[in-house]
């Protein structure tokens, strides 16, 4: 069982994504470091990363890609760590130009996602006829090796970041859970929960897929604010996103797959009014909820504090009941889809590993029949 999670830089995996743009939801924005900090936060990535180039539509920057540090024996710290490569996962905001989804993308995708599926449970090396599938499209297929697992991974190529989302798949053992990141930069923390919970799960319930967008939910057009009516690059509410498309692929392709899907809200709006804490809020998208929600409600509770609440018997807020994965999920009666909003305090509690781990516990269990 994962004793903790432990990253190899000096800040949490999304942590440079998230310092780039404040998130509207928890209302909070990074804390003003002085000079000497500052200097001295940079000396220090500077020695655990490489750059890499990027493009962005505004002002030319480098890009970064945090790397594993090749000094450090696997053994050399206790727990579970997050391989740094993750946070590179996340571009900067502004490094992302987004664009919709193409019709080559979907066809080299519904290539991709199935047969790398079919092939991660038996085998580390990457089937070499998909890496020029992957390339034809604008995506690294690449082979990550921690000291835990071997990762296959799809991510954009960081001269044509466009908002197309980063797929991660474990090969060998793995269970048929998928953890899922929709709003990185706005729902902050997210993404380090999201990697922790799929790096570094609980022994015998590693999960098979995760995924993640790779764009600011309202960067979709030129001007566009949290009012307007569509927002393209928001994947949990476009249809027509490849990170939909993925999600029917791998529908498909496992046999019971359960979505795990990570949101986060800011306790401003939603405790107005409200005599209790709100903590985090349980739903499989629907109003009528399944085992599973149930399921986990209960512990959760426990583990995140007092407060957690199963939608809609004890809140009539935050259900995700328009959100397009889990109607997608719906018409697939073996897979199962959750919902799970986390308040900007239980975001920030979860930065210690033991409740990380207690998490991943509660979400992986088995359900019995």
């Amino acid at each position: 069982m994962a004793a903790g999670v432990v990253s190899v830089l000096g800040f949490a995996p999304g942590a440079d994504a998230q310092s780039a743009l404040p998130s509207e939801t928890s209302g909070t924005s990074p804390s003003a470091k002085t000079e000497p900090e500052a200097d001295a936060l940079a000396q220090k990535s500077q020695k655990l990363e490489v750059p890499r180039p990027a493009v962005s539509a505004k002002a030319p920057k480098q890009e970064r890609v945090p790397q594993e540090d090749p000094t450090v024996e696997p053994n050399a710290r206790k727990g579970c760590r997050v391989d740094a490569r993750f946070s590179g996962l996340w571009p900067r905001v502004d490094a992302v130009t987004f664009h919709p989804t193409t019709l080559e993308e979907r066809a080299a995708f519904a290539k991709l996602i199935p047969a790398l599926l079919a092939a991660a449970p038996k085998q580390k090396d990457v089937p070499p006829e998909l890496t020029n599938v992957a390339a034809s499209v604008g995506f690294f297929l690449e082979t990550w090796t921690t000291p835990r697992d071997t990762f296959w991974v799809l991510r954009e190529r960081p001269d044509g970041y466009h908002g197309a989302g980063a797929y991660v798949v474990r090969t060998g053992e793995a269970t048929e859970d998928v953890v899922q990141v929709p709003h990185p930069y706005f729902d902050i923390g997210t993404e380090d929960i999201g990697a922790g919970l799929f790096s570094c799960p609980p022994e015998g319930r590693a999960p098979r897929l995760f995924m993640t967008a790779t764009a600011h939910r309202y960067h979709g057009t030129p001007g566009e604010t949290p009012e307007d009516p569509e927002h393209p690059a928001d994947v949990a509410h476009n249809p027509e996103h490849l990170f939909q498309t993925v999600t029917d692929l791998t529908a498909r392709s496992l046999p019971a797959p359960r979505v795990v899907q990570l949101h986060g809200f800011g306790e401003s709006k939603v405790q107005k009014g409200r005599t209790e804490t709100l903590t985090a809020v349980v739903s499989d998208g629907s109003r009528t909820p399944g085992a599973w929600a149930r399921r986990v409600s209960a512990p959760l509770d426990e583990a995140l504090g007092r407060g957690v609440k199963l939608f809609p018997e004890g809140v009539q807020v935050l259900g995700g009941t328009q959100n397009a994965q889990a109607r997608l999920l719906q018409a697939y009666p073996q897979a199962l889809f959750l919902h799970l909003e986390m308040s900007s305090r239980t975001r920030k509690a979860l930065a210690r590993p033991a409740r990380l781990e207690r998490l991943g516990q509660i979400l992986f269990a088995p359900l019995e029949d």
